[in-house]
């Protein structure tokens, strides 16, 4: 018996080759953006509201830990081992620690009293939350990837890799016969 090929009049054909084409642009524009630097106008920012976004980033992650200033100036200190001693000793073996006042200033008067950057660091460290530099990073663009989040992403390439390696195994099965 001989097969008969059926052309229903209803269906139309697939033009997979078109189909293939346009896959094919879109992944090369797609892979051309992401390899280009993010550009973010710089019109909008300047230093009085850099400083100022930057305590508030500081005071909301302050609430969020439920912590008073003080104990965040005693982690502060802590973090750094900052203490009246050293900072007396000859020579000295830290810098003053950081007063309630000075916090204050710089949490408060952020336009004359600029929170030092180095600071960020105690500051995540004590809160346990990284929204300060999250904002600063924010101003550019990026994002900042958390330990939990980067474990994800590593796990969705290493599925990724998988599924390449599935596939061609596939391929390469599919050759043998």
């Amino acid at each position: 018996m001989s097969r008969k090929t059926w052309n229903n009049p209803d269906q139309f054909e697939l033009d997979l080759a078109g189909t293939v084409d346009d896959f094919i642009d879109v992944k090369c524009l797609l892979q051309s953006a992401m390899e280009k630097p993010v550009e973010t106008p710089n019109g909008d920012h300047n230093d009085r509201e850099d400083c100022n976004e930057v305590a508030a980033a500081v005071k909301h992650s302050l609430r969020d830990s439920r912590m008073s200033r003080e104990q965040l100036v005693d982690g502060i200190n802590t973090y750094f081992g900052r203490t009246e001693d050293g900072a007396k000793a000859d020579p000295p073996t830290c810098r003053n620690p950081l007063t309630i006042h000075m916090l204050n200033n710089y949490l408060s008067k952020p336009w004359e009293y600029p929170l030092p950057a180095y600071y960020l660091y105690a500051i995540h460290h004590v809160t346990g939350t990284i929204e300060p530099g999250a904002t600063i990073v924010a101003a550019e663009g990026a994002q900042v990837v958390t330990a939990d989040d980067l474990h994800l992403l590593n796990l969705g390439k290493l599925q990724d890799t998988i599924d390449d390696l599935q596939r061609l195994r596939k391929e390469m099965k599919g050759r043998k016969r």
